[in-house]
Parts: C-alpha cells; structure tokens; sequence
C-alpha cells in the first residue's frame, strides 16, 4: 500500500489548519453565544481560548513526537495500545460525524439567510464541492488550499474591520458585562459548544506525517493558525456581543452588516460565508479522511482502503462524504439542530483531548512536560463534571469501538507503530 506524501511546509500546513478551525466557531457561535451567555458572552469565549492552550501543547508534542496520520489515535496506542487506538478512532468519527456536517449547515445558514430555501440542501453542496478538491493530489490540494486560506484570512479581517465599524460605540459599554458583574455559571455555560472552535488542532494532529520536516513544522504551523484563529475568534464574539441584530443567530454577520451597510453588504457577508466554510470543509475532509485511511490501515476497519497514484486515500474520501451527508438528512428531516451537533461533537472532541494527554503523561521521559500533561487531564476532568456532560453517547461509541476491534481480525499495519497497536 503506498503512503501519503510529505509535502506540507509550515505555511500550508497553517493553511490547511485554518481551513480546518475556521468555519462554524468563527460565523456561527458568536450569535449562538450570545443568545446564551448574553452580556457575559466575550468572557466565555476568553474563558475558553485560555482552557485550550494547554491542550493545544499536548498536540503539538504529541505531533512532533510521533507524526502519524492516526493523529491522536496513533499517540494513544503507543501508550495504552491497540484498544485506545480504536476508542479515540471512534470517538474522532462520532465526533467529526455531527460536527462537520454543523459546519457546513453554517454556511447553509448564511447562505439560506438570504437565498431562502431549506440550510441543510445548501450544506449539502458545499460538502461535495469542496470534497471535490481531494481529486487532486496532495500537493496541488495543498497549494489551492494554502491560497483559499490567504484570501479567507483576507475577507475575515475585512468583515472584523467592517463589523467593528458597525458597532455603537456609545452603547457598546452596556453590551459587555464588567469583570465585578460575571457569574462563573453564566461563562461556563456555553463552554462545550464553544469548545468545538478549538477542536480543529487534535484534527490537524492527522495532517502531522504529511509535513516535510514535522519535528520543526509542525509545531510552528500549529501556533502560528492557533494565534490567528483566536484573534479573529475574540473579534467577532465582540462584534456580535456589541452589535446584536435580528435575524437567525446562526447568521448574525449577515444581519449585523445589513443593518450598518444595506441588503447588499448582507448579500456580501453570505457569498463570504459560503467561501469560509467551503475552504473549512475542504481541510477538514483532508484531515479526517486521512483518519478513516489509517484506520484502514491499521486493521481498524473491515474494509482496505487505498491511496491512488497520487496519493491521495480516494476511497476514504468517498466514505467520509458518505457519513456527512447521511447526518444532513437527519437536520433536513427535522431529526438534529446545530445546536445538539456542534454539542455533541465538542464534548467528543474533549475527552478525546483528556486521551491525549494521559498518554502523554504516560510516555514523557520530562518532569516538565509530564507535569503538563497532567494539568491538562485535570482541566478536562473538571470541565465535563462542570459542564454535566451527557456521556452515553461517548460511552456507547467506546462499547462499539471495543467490540469492533475484538471481532474484527488483526491485520499487519505495514506502518512504525505494528507492535504498539497490536499489544
């Protein structure tokens, strides 16, 4: 079986991450947010940019470490074997299986928003358009990829300048709650589904054995998308905070700008939007397919999944945008709400970071890096017990993952971690 390709550099593998992260956190939670946490809502949001830091280090070595397309998966199994290889493998595709297709019914949204029609046909679109690009090989998808990102960044700093401008200044000050007026309950509240615009880094953790030199890019590509997001993160949670508009709060932006610029500046913010998520979806069907292909590759799945000449685990591709579109039929049919998905998905995500870093406090030879990893498999106990997390849906997905692995026959991975999956 041919391998993938190590054809990432720092600033495509960047791109690529911003692509991943950038979509639903950035146009759809702030409106979400504040319709929640209310005044309180730009402290939840920094509450939770400074929860991810340290999980975002534990990524960061555990990609510089051991670069894998199994990402997470991989790291687990080196420490706890074969078993934990298949749990955070299931709980990654329960996860991304709500919340990819919530990014792409964000665009739906802003799209919807102004078109009219049903959010969940649009979402549909962008998912096979922007699953399209995998035909290409890796180091062209790479390229466009990289280019998407630049002129994403661009259009979003645009919408953070225009958003800023819209804002009341005089009146901004009683739209934001004071240090003395927050309630620890009121910021905590909306955390699980903030959480979800961090999770794009333990994803982008997948992409760490396509960068040509991992040890030394990957963790620069890591920071380097990780400063940016948050940044325009923190932007836009104050713009919706301050300039609160009518309208769906899945589609804030378009409201807020139209009620500053006019119908087209709306119009604008949505053809923006689509474009957004498109480049999100596209990243984050590269990562998650590579996840699916590893998996294969592992003996996880029952079925071998190929790369083609390219290099590119077409198959994987497939099979991921086959998942994400049968999810879509759930919101059309009136089964699912963004809201539940991008919950669902956030909590997933978290306890997969939990995972991680057990199993970096496992293998680290450093007292530094040790203790590190334990403050971090703290901070995620402590959120879920604050957050009264509904586990049965991680818990039965760790069930299915457990009998999986156990019926289905071991075959050799072929790849540097046989003997750690195998245990």
């Amino acid at each position: 079986m041919a391998g993938l390709k190590r054809s990432l550099t720092v600033w495509t593998g960047a791109g690529l991450m911003l692509n991943i992260v950038i979509g639903a956190g950035l146009l759809a939670l702030p409106g979400l947010v504040v319709k929640q946490a209310g005044t309180q809502a730009i402290w939840a949001w920094l509450f939770c940019a400074l929860a991810a830091v340290p999980l975002l280090a534990v990524f960061i070595i555990m990609g510089r470490e051991h670069p894998n397309a199994g990402g997470v998966a991989h790291f687990a199994a080196q420490a706890f074997g074969r078993k934990l290889y298949a749990i955070v493998s299931f709980l990654f595709l329960g996860a991304v299986a709500f919340g990819l297709p919530a990014i792409a019914l964000t665009g739906g949204h802003y799209i919807a928003a102004v078109a009219g029609g049903h959010p969940a046909n649009y979402a549909a679109s962008l998912l096979i358009v922007a699953t399209a690009t995998q035909l290409l090989s890796a180091r062209r998808a790479g390229q466009v990829a990289a280019f998407i990102s630049s002129c994403v960044i661009a259009a979003l700093a645009l919408i953070a300048v225009l958003g800023l401008l819209a804002v009341d200044w005089a009146a901004a000050g009683t739209q934001v709650a004071s240090p003395a007026d927050l309630s620890l309950l009121v910021v905590v509240a909306p955390f699980m589904m903030i959480f979800f615009a961090f999770t794009g880094w333990e994803v982008s953790a997948s992409l760490s054995e396509e960068f040509i030199d991992p040890a030394r890019d990957f963790p620069r590509a890591m920071l380097l998308s990780f400063g940016v997001a948050t940044l325009l993160y923190l932007v836009m949670a104050f713009v919706a905070q301050a300039s609160p508009a009518s309208g769906p709060p899945e589609a804030a932006f378009t409201g807020i700008l139209a009620q500053r610029f006019g119908a087209a500046a709306g119009v604008a913010m949505s053809v923006i939007a689509a474009v957004i998520i498109y480049a999100n979806l596209m990243g984050a069907v590269w990562a998650v397919s590579r996840l699916v292909y590893a998996s294969s590759r592992e003996g996880l799945l029952p079925w071998r999944l190929e790369t083609n000449a390219a290099g590119v685990p077409f198959s994987a591709v497939a099979l991921t945008l086959g998942v994400l579109l049968s999810v879509l039929v759930l919101d059309r049919v009136g089964v699912l709400t963004i809201d539940a998905m991008l919950k669902l998905a956030g909590q997933n995500f978290l306890i997969i970071c939990g995972i991680a870093a057990l199993a970096l406090l496992r293998l680290a030879a450093s007292p530094l890096v040790r203790g590190l990893a334990a403050m971090a498999g703290l901070l995620v106990v402590g959120l879920l017990l604050l957050q009264e997390a509904a586990l049965l849906y991680p818990a039965a997905i760790c069930v299915f993952a457990l009998a999986a692995d156990t019926l289905r026959p071991t075959r050799s991975s072929g790849t540097e971690n046989e003997n750690a999956t195998s245990r």
